[in-house]
């Protein structure tokens, strides 16, 4: 019985060590000034740097109105770090959330979008709607 195991488990790992040495790309991922950085390459001794954009959000929470934050997401789309910005906020706060949008789209050419959400409290979730969220994209 162990012969016939072994028989059968052989030309198994046979085929995971070809595989294992196979000359496919590696790709690791590397953290260069806060900025992922893709490399690719055959041999591990001869990495050849490509950077690359990488995309994300991130959400900005309004209680109130603060200019140096407006002043940091303009400054962010004027600058091109910063590709889009939405505005979404619960009907209730749409008098700070249309202040902020509006001090925004005066001061960059971006179109800047608004969506009114509305959230119902359940159970097992409890909304904070009293904060208007700016969520910014990258590229």
């Amino acid at each position: 019985m162990k012969l016939s195991y072994l028989m059968s488990v052989l030309p198994i790992s046979a085929i995971v060590c070809a595989c294992s040495t196979s000359s496919l790309p590696i790709t690791t991922i590397e953290s260069v000034n806060s900025n992922s950085v893709i490399v690719e390459s055959k041999d591990p001794a001869n990495l050849v740097e490509s950077p690359v954009m990488v995309g994300g959000w991130v959400p900005v929470f309004f209680s109130g109105y603060n200019q140096n934050q407006v002043n940091d997401i303009v400054n962010g789309l004027n600058q091109g770090r910063i590709k889009k910005a939405v505005v979404s906020y619960p009907t209730r706060m749409q008098t700070l959330a249309l202040k902020i949008h509006d001090n925004i789209q005066k001061n960059t050419t971006v179109k800047i979008p608004m969506e009114s959400v509305e959230l119902r409290d359940t159970d097992q979730v409890k909304y904070d709607l009293k904060q208007v969220i700016v969520t910014l994209y990258f590229n």
